[in-house]
């Protein structure tokens, strides 16, 4: 595995060195309205990332995690199991009835 680690790093060099050579490639054919371009563009896809991470976290929370975790403690009282063995049963159920909104 460090093999293929150190032959990708000699493939691609330095990280920043990656991004240094794709600045430099907009700025010779683009120009300064090119690099603000790219930049403008890259702050907007990485806050649409981050506004879908979000909303992914918030529908967890809120269609599998709460309602996971009422379903078990009501079904402790109606079945003989404990809440241990019934919280992952419903907390599949309800990663399934998200995929399915979604």
């Amino acid at each position: 595995m460090n093999e293929i680690i150190q032959q990708a790093l000699t493939q691609f060099g330095h990280p920043g060195e990656l991004l240094t050579t794709g600045r430099d490639f907009i700025e010779t054919r683009f120009g300064t309205p090119g690099l603000i371009a790219a930049a403008l563009l890259l702050a907007s896809v990485a806050g649409l990332l981050l506004a879908k991470v979000t909303k992914l976290s918030f529908d967890i929370i809120r269609y599998v995690a709460i309602p996971a975790v009422a379903i078990s403690f009501v079904a402790t009282y109606f079945l003989p199991y404990s809440i241990i063995y019934i919280l992952p049963v419903t907390v599949a159920f309800f990663s399934i009835v998200l995929m399915v909104k979604a």
